[in-house]
């Protein structure tokens, strides 16, 4: 009985199995063997070896580390952005229902419009920013906030706005399930707000927090409308990430081959922050 149930779970999943493998496993395939071959001049279509890493050699560390500062700079405030919005809207308030309405518009915008909002929040003449720094006697003249030295941080600024929402609703659904019971009880044996939050509210998110974690961090880590709408990935390298290199090897280069390797190397950088994340999140579990 036992194996005739098992096959008609085989064959219940074989189309599940089939539609993932044109889906995820073919192109990653190809992506692999694309990086070890040639696409220009004679090498054309013929194994290379790592020759198409060696050409990208030089652009590694830099690239590298500013993927990572605008990944990390960007999903741990918005995580803790996020948990302080729940926070404050798991309270009983009047406008509720309104507050957390639009904690959620940043969501729905696409990536591409976000990117032009803020080239226009950022605008060294007329953008919102300066004009309210002017008015404020902070500043005398323009910021430009897009400069080379002020690039990567206010594209880091704009992938906050737009990824604390998804934080905030993963928080604030986690928020409503937690027994109230448990506060109550706290509360009796004399635990405060601070002691009831590290020791009731944050064990109780964990698992959230984990999922939350990783999915933000990979798809921060992959995201190119806002740098692309915003600076281009400039200006020079200021905020070309990988997502960037990517895209220009591939597009503006005209070699899959360069772009492969540049994907490979994402694909690599993206496991081991995944696996990092399931370790540490196991370990303070055990713990």
């Amino acid at each position: 009985m036992k194996a005739i149930q098992r096959k008609r779970l085989i064959f219940s999943l074989a189309p599940l199995l089939v539609l993932l493998t044109f889906v995820y496993a073919y192109p990653l395939l190809n992506v692999c063997i694309s990086a070890f071959r040639g696409y220009t001049g004679a090498s054309a279509g013929t194994f290379v070896g790592l020759k198409n890493f060696s050409i990208i050699k030089a652009d590694i560390p830099k690239t590298v580390l500013t993927t990572l500062i605008w990944t990390f700079g960007s999903v741990i405030p918005a995580m803790v952005l996020g948990l302080a919005l729940a926070l404050l809207c798991n309270q009983g308030f009047r406008g509720k229902k309104a507050v957390v309405a639009v904690n959620l518009l940043p969501y729905a915008i696409p990536l591409i419009i976000v990117a032009s909002c803020w080239r226009f929040v950022y605008n060294p003449d007329f953008g919102v920013v300066n004009v309210l720094l002017k008015k404020l006697g902070v500043i005398e003249e323009s910021i430009s906030f897009l400069s080379f030295k002020n690039a990567l941080a206010s594209v880091i600024l704009a992938r906050i706005w737009r990824a604390a929402p998804f934080a905030f609703m993963n928080y604030y659904s986690a928020l409503t399930t937690i027994p109230a019971d448990e506060y109550e009880a706290a509360r009796v044996d004399g635990a405060g707000t601070v002691q009831c939050f590290f020791h009731i509210t944050l064990p109780n998110l964990k698992t959230i927090t984990s999922s939350t974690l990783t999915v933000l961090t990979v798809w921060t880590f992959l995201v190119f409308d806002i740098i692309y709408g915003m600076t281009g990935g400039g200006p020079v390298d200021a905020t070309k990430t990988i997502s960037m290199r990517i895209y220009q090897e591939m597009f503006s280069m005209k070699n899959m081959g360069t772009s492969s390797a540049w994907s490979l190397i994402a694909i690599t950088i993206l496991v081991i922050i995944t696996c990092f994340y399931w370790r540490f999140m196991d370990r303070e579990e055990v713990s």
